[in-house]
């Protein structure tokens, strides 16, 4: 539901040129779930759920991604990081600036932003649990917390989202590798909410099983 708000689809007017591709069946890192008709009755979700079915990417005109949104974002939370894209733009086309400068205070930005996240972000940011299961059971993967006090449990999507865009300043988006960008969970899987006959989980009981 996020360009379906009005104050999203005026900054992205204002701020950029929009367009859009299907990447259904084009390329290898589309995920795959059950079909969803424009007559299912949609549900809340977290950001970055779907990260494997939608990416939102920020450019610059000459094709140099800014930010990339994975999966779906709160309208809030989407005017959130879509701000940071323009901070990023304009740090681009500045004058005067080497490009290690350049560079550097692009990472600095996302870091510092990850870091700005209120809770209500993070909470709406949390892992859904099938991708959260995946997670846990990978042997190594840049969500596990290695230091701290908080070792073992996961990091949130929206932070790792900042972190791997921190190493991939202004890069073209013909050499952007969305495949491992989005890799947050599992590609494949069955998701039953809203859709009729089978939405038992969306009401509290058990899933119905099938292949995914």
């Amino acid at each position: 539901m996020t360009l379906s708000d009005d104050r999203v689809m005026k900054f992205l007017k204002r701020n950029f040129e929009c367009g859009w591709n299907n990447i259904k069946g084009k390329t290898g890192y589309a995920g795959s779930s059950n079909t969803h008709l424009p007559t299912y009755k949609a549900q809340t979700v977290t950001n970055c759920a779907g990260h494997h079915n939608v990416q939102m990417f920020f450019m610059t005109s000459n094709g140099r991604v800014l930010h990339c949104l994975p999966g779906f974002w709160n309208p809030d939370h989407f005017l959130h990081e879509a701000e940071l894209a323009v901070k990023l733009a304009k740090i681009y086309y500045k004058r005067g600036v080497s490009p290690v400068k350049r560079n550097e205070l692009y990472l600095n930005l996302h870091l510092e932003h990850a870091l700005e996240h209120d809770d209500s972000l993070r909470h709406s940011s949390r892992h859904q649990g099938f991708d959260a299961l995946n997670l846990k059971k990978r042997k190594e993967t840049d969500f596990k917390r290695e230091e701290g006090f908080v070792t073992g449990t996961l990091k949130t999507p929206d932070q790792v989202m900042h972190e791997r865009m921190a190493a991939l300043a202004f890069v073209p988006y013909e050499r952007f590798d969305v495949a491992a960008y989005i890799d947050m969970g599992r590609k494949l899987y069955k998701y039953d909410y809203g859709v009729p006959g089978k939405d038992k989980h969306a009401s509290g009981g058990p899933q119905k099983k099938g292949k995914t």
